[in-house]
């Protein structure tokens, strides 16, 4: 995996709450900091787990992301996503936009209207997605309908975005499944 060069997570430390671990070497539930979290960033990002040094937020990998997305700053994590992506895209993955701080803020925000419409309209698959509360997983809806794309034609994008976080509001978060093997992280 490829960094994006002059970025870094610095005290971002928005993956080390909303993500859920499941691994032998760290688990933590999702919505539960992890305790290496500081205000300056994880104490143990130099010898953090595995799973830790192999996951970046796409504001990280992903050079269309400027310096002003850092999660921390727009209250959106921007992921790489793999799974659910349509046969009918040429591109075998997509761009999944996690909403970590006040929803209807921030797709109310023209930057973010502006890339949304932008991904669609040039047929980028894109999710929007909710965190889940503790201990459950996050629920996601994909972008790329021909409700959004009327919307867009519309010029209603913001109404678009907004019927979006209506309907992931919606959904039952499923519990995320948790293996304990005595390393837990999260801070009770």
């Amino acid at each position: 995996m490829t960094l994006v060069a002059g970025r870094d997570c610095g005290d971002c430390t928005v993956c080390c709450t909303v993500m859920t671990i499941n691994k032998p070497e760290i688990q933590k539930e999702s919505g539960v900091t992890c305790r290496h979290c500081k205000a300056t960033g994880c104490a143990i990002y130099d010898s953090r787990p595995p799973v830790c040094r192999s996951w970046y937020c796409a504001w990280r990998t992903v050079e269309i992301f400027d310096a002003d997305w850092r999660p921390d700053k727009t209250g959106v994590m921007p992921y790489v996503e793999t799974e659910g992506v349509s046969e009918d895209f040429d591109l075998s993955t997509g761009i999944g936009l996690m909403l970590v701080g006040n929803p209807l803020k921030t797709v109310r925000q023209k930057w973010l209207q502006d890339f949304v419409e932008t991904g669609v309209m040039n047929s980028v698959p894109l999710f929007l997605s909710l965190p889940g509360p503790i201990g459950h997983q996050a629920v996601t809806t994909s972008l790329n309908t021909e409700e959004m794309l009327e919307f867009i034609r519309r010029g209603l994008i913001k109404d678009g975005l907004e019927a979006a976080v209506k309907v992931l509001r919606g959904c039952d978060h499923e519990p995320a499944v948790i293996t304990h093997t005595g390393n837990d992280v999260g801070i009770p």
